[in-house]
């Protein structure tokens, strides 16, 4: 029986950023039997358009927008066509790439939404799009779409991240291993440096209550733990293809916060990529991320984080 086709959803706006998303995954994600749809949601009227509805100069402004959606799609069409050479250039076969412009029905972030139900293994999009005022915070759209998107693995493109060197952040979680495994699978066809990360830390409570010696014990006993967790996800993706003299494992201890040792990790090592469990240990059913997910989705900037359902 044949292998069933992978499906990538690419969310654009015709921003630099979505580009920049088109070349990351074009060179980063193995798209081998896999079928990229670029989608995009396009509003008939600029979003500052609902403002001026109650504005008594509406019908000027009414008069200017004759134009603008036929100008707004004809920009993104041109878009798509860019995008979709990237992707050939990339090896993926013009049969495998789908382009879909949608008007906007019940908002943008709904409409991706319900676009994404449709049977994707993953989905990519920028940080941030178009209109972006500060480009230190998450997006509006970008954060619907994370927190409520919570079954499918979630790209999210900030800047131009650099190619070849991945950071698993794990620990002896499902997520964790979830987030090797995916990696192996999705994101290990250009041979890259792949780097399984451990941070170790004690709440800062606890070490007060404790001896130093105590401490030491425990942190030591806890990178006994993780050992065998490097072992298999080692296995995983060597059988998945991934040279292993380019897979080395990493513990960390002694961090106040484990997303910030895992950007600074990242920073350092010149890892372009992050790849996170959406749940960790302490995983809380109300909760829809995990601490640590929720905080490098906040302070990520130049990668591409992904977070794994």
């Amino acid at each position: 029986m044949a292998n069933r086709r992978k499906r990538i959803l690419l969310v654009v706006d015709g921003s630099d950023q979505a580009f920049e998303v088109v070349n990351y995954v074009s060179k980063a994600v193995n798209l081998w039997q896999t079928e990229v749809v670029l989608f995009h949601v396009m509003d008939r009227v600029p979003e500052t358009f609902w403002d001026w509805e109650k504005d008594p100069t509406s019908p000027l402004a009414l008069e200017h927008m004759k134009n603008w959606e036929t100008q707004k799609e004809s920009q993104i069409r041109e878009f798509m066509d860019r995008a979709c050479l990237v992707l050939a250039n990339a090896g993926v076969p013009d049969d495998a790439v789908k382009t879909t412009v949608v008007k906007r029905k019940e908002g943008i972030a709904r409409d991706i939404l319900s676009e994404a139900q449709k049977g994707y293994d993953a989905v990519a999009l920028g940080r941030r799009g178009l209109g972006a005022v500060d480009e230190s915070l998450l997006g509006s759209v970008a954060s619907k779409i994370l927190f409520t998107l919570t079954h499918i693995p979630l790209c999210l493109v900030g800047g131009k991240p650099r190619l070849g060197r991945i950071l698993i952040g794990l620990d002896n979680s499902a997520g964790g291993l979830k987030a090797a495994d995916f990696t192996a699978k999705m994101l290990a066809a250009s041979n890259p440096s792949i780097t399984l990360a451990n941070i170790l830390r004690l709440p800062i409570e606890y070490e007060q209550l404790i001896s130093e010696d105590h401490a030491q014990e425990i942190l030591e006993s806890a990178e006994n733990a993780i050992k065998p967790v490097f072992t298999k996800i080692r296995k995983s993706l060597v059988a998945a293809g991934v040279n292993p003299d380019r897979i080395t494992a990493k513990v960390i201890k002694g961090a106040g916060s484990r997303a910030l040792a895992l950007l600074d990790e990242a920073k350092h090592g010149r890892y372009g990529t992050i790849v996170v469990g959406r749940r960790g240990v302490s995983e809380v059913p109300e909760f829809q991320m995990g601490r640590v997910a929720a905080k490098l989705t906040q302070i990520s900037r130049e990668v591409a984080l992904w977070i794994v359902a």
